[in-house]
């Protein structure tokens, strides 16, 4: 049984000859996928209700620590957007789980939908499909500008200044919303209870007219998204990140050789060991956005050539398909706090440090036999 959200992303259509017991799953009604999907779906609720919940909070204290005035940077801002677009993906799923999973029902032979919270839900899905995607392509900007940074360091400052990232940040969003209209026009909400054979009226969401009418242009969006929205940003990170890693060890080869030579590059290998650990905490953002979102590109993508993979497999798979992106928009937190320092120390001077005394990380320097502490300082942000 497919949940009404499953294109992050599914199709309503299916949905609905999935939970209506018709021909969408007709081919393997008792597949080891279609058991999967009906055992999975009783936790599912409950499972993505928590992860958005605290997904919610954690982007709340990333943009907080972010917008600090020492924590400006192109990177942050970057940052901070990507914060955004994950809190706004995450803000109406739990309404949704709540109603569809964990106090009804997603299917019409046990529970009559009313047509408003069909409506809900279809904004619902077309809303957090279109802040998902602004989120995948901001982590796309945010590889760029690091990329240009680390293996284009001559024209790293005029690429990467903060006005370029505030106007990056602005194209993406609407380049976003406007490839996301097609998805706009392929779905509507039509009472399915005279089909099924119901007494009472179930609403439920189902293809537009315009789909029904032009079957290629549903099957253009299923490309679009599966392909283009999907699987190409996925690869552009992997490649840059790629470049990044190659990057990073060739300047430790080079930091080696020089350490041999000349004693007082101590101090800049600091800097840059500062600069490489920002650059492999924004690295394990994007493998991380990899690792989540590319089995859903390439499932979407064999959707888009075979009808039958999309009903015999892809759908029994939405809401596994769904938990990734919301684990995804909630885990930038967490690699923030195990990878940068900065972000660690500002985070602690403003929620630890006011409620319970605690120090600042201090490093003990010795001059002319005199001992004083001075307040670690990141050489980059976060």
């Amino acid at each position: 049984m497919e949940n009404v959200t499953d294109y992050i992303f599914g199709d309503f259509n299916d949905t609905m000859d999935a939970s209506s017991g018709e021909a969408g799953f007709s081919s393997l009604p008792d597949s080891a996928i279609a058991r999967f999907g009906v055992s999975y779906q009783s936790i599912h609720g409950y499972f993505s209700v928590t992860v958005c919940v605290f997904g919610i909070v954690s982007n709340v204290l990333n943009i907080i620590v972010l917008t600090r005035k020492h924590m400006k940077s192109p990177t942050n801002f970057i940052l901070t957007a990507l914060a955004i677009a994950d809190m706004l993906t995450m803000s109406t799923y739990p309404i949704m789980a709540i109603y569809l999973y964990i106090i009804n029902s997603p299917d019409c032979e046990t529970h009559g939908h009313s047509r408003g919270w069909m409506y809900f839900i279809l904004f619902h899905n077309l809303f957090i499909v279109t802040c998902h995607n602004m989120a995948m392509w901001l982590t796309v900007t945010l590889a760029v500008f690091r990329y240009i940074f680390v293996c284009q360091h001559a024209i790293a400052a005029r690429m990467c200044s903060l006005a370029r990232a505030k106007l990056t940040v602005a194209v993406v969003v609407v380049a976003t919303i406007v490839s996301c209209v097609p998805n706009y026009f392929v779905y509507s909400v039509r009472d399915i209870g005279p089909e099924l054979d119901r007494n009472a009226s179930c609403y439920w969401i189902v293809a537009s007219q315009l789909a029904e009418a032009n079957p290629t242009y549903e099957q253009f969006v299923r490309w679009l998204f599966g392909v283009v929205i999907k699987i190409l940003p996925c690869v552009l990170m992997a490649f840059l990140s790629t470049l990044l890693i190659i990057a990073m060890q060739q300047a430790k080869k080079r930091r080696a050789r020089l350490l041999n030579k000349v004693s007082r590059i101590v101090d800049h290998d600091h800097q840059s060991s500062e600069h490489n650990r920002t650059t492999m905490m924004l690295v394990g953002v994007v493998v991380f956005f990899i690792v989540t979102e590319i089995p859903q590109g390439i499932l979407a993508w064999i959707s888009a050539v075979d009808e039958n993979f999309w009903h015999d497999v892809y759908i029994h798979l939405g809401d596994l398909m769904d938990i990734l992106v919301l684990v995804n928009s909630a885990v930038n937190f967490v690699l923030y706090c195990i990878m940068s320092q900065q972000f660690r120390n500002t985070f602690k001077s403003l929620f630890v440090c006011k409620s319970l005394p605690c120090m600042m990380d201090r490093d003990t320097t010795k001059s002319n036999g005199t001992e004083y502490s001075a307040v670690v300082t990141e050489t980059t942000n976060v």
